[in-house]
């Protein structure tokens, strides 16, 4: 067995598919999961090769390439669609009562944070007219508002709804303003991926076997209590977890070409401009599935 370390936020279903009907086993792959609970140490992690691989938003990771100049490679998708919500604090009854006060982040120019930026300026906001402590992943900026340091949160499921239990109030979904966004996709340095082509052809041919089967419709409900069992979800979210995954993880360059232009949009990514073509490698999905490869998205604004 050749051993992956793989970085993420949560285990994805085609990856515990993977795991529990022998997929990874079957390419002679031992995958050792770590969860990340904070995304500068995860940024980092990665960029200093203490894991293989992360599952992660395309966004997070352009963010770290393009800002930070680590040379990160886009080689698979996993998920589409982002399940977040902004959640205000009991009393908190709309986005207006957040001007002055002090918002959870997770960092703050990518992913969530991000996406509170373009919910809060399509409602008038500036950056400067609230405040925003980087705290961690979603379960850390749960607890910072169950505590009451905070008056409001970006976070995804369970979070939400421990937050919204708690008498949290729902001010704004994600997928109303950032519709179909490339949520999980494989991440690695380009240096290590050109170094390990074979593994990752395998890692990837393993995943793409997992959707196959997992998308089946007969297999939908063993799918979906094993990540209600193994990701502590309830059925609502582990449903809406398994709608999320992309058929054989087929990278999707509009999408990160969408993810541009927000950023452009948000004035946090400066120019020169690349085209979506610089963050992914197609060529290791193209070897491990035999397809073809996606029809180039070109630059941001849509030319070529």
């Amino acid at each position: 067995m050749d051993l992956l370390s793989v970085t993420g936020y949560h285990r994805r279903p085609p990856h515990l598919v993977a795991e529990h009907k022998g997929f990874f086993a079957k390419e002679g792959l031992e995958v050792r999961y770590h969860l990340a609970t904070y995304a500068p140490d995860h940024n980092r992690g990665m960029a200093d090769g203490r894991w293989n691989l992360t599952l992660s938003s395309a966004d997070t990771m352009i963010a770290r390439t393009t800002t930070d100049g680590v040379d990160f490679l886009l080689f698979m998708q996993a998920e589409e669609g982002l399940d977040a919500s902004l959640v205000g604090r009991p009393g908190i009854t709309s986005i207006e009562q957040l001007r002055g006060k002090l918002l959870a982040g997770d960092p703050g120019d990518s992913n969530l944070d991000l996406i509170r930026r373009k919910i809060l300026r399509s409602h008038g906001f500036k950056e400067e007219d609230y405040k925003v402590e980087i705290i961690g992943s979603s379960p850390k900026r749960l607890e910072a508002f169950l505590q009451g340091k905070v008056v409001a949160a970006m976070l995804t499921p369970p979070s939400t709804e421990k937050a919204l239990s708690a008498g949290g109030v729902l001010l704004a979904r994600a997928e109303d303003y950032v519709p179909n966004w490339p949520l999980t996709c494989g991440w690695t340095l380009r240096q290590w991926l050109q170094d390990h082509r074979e593994l990752v052809v395998r890692f990837i041919r393993a995943w793409v076997a997992a959707t196959d089967w997992l998308l089946q419709p007969e297999h939908r409900e063993e799918t979906v209590q094993l990540i209600m069992e193994t990701e502590h979800l309830n059925r609502e979210r582990a449903e809406h977890s398994y709608t999320t995954v992309v058929p054989k993880a087929r990278i999707n360059p509009v999408a990160l070409r969408k993810v541009l232009e927000l950023r452009i949009e948000m004035g946090v990514y400066k120019p020169p401009h690349s085209p979506s073509e610089r963050f992914y490698d197609s060529s290791y999905w193209c070897e491990a599935t035999g397809l073809p490869a996606p029809e180039p998205a070109g630059s941001p604004g849509g030319s070529s």
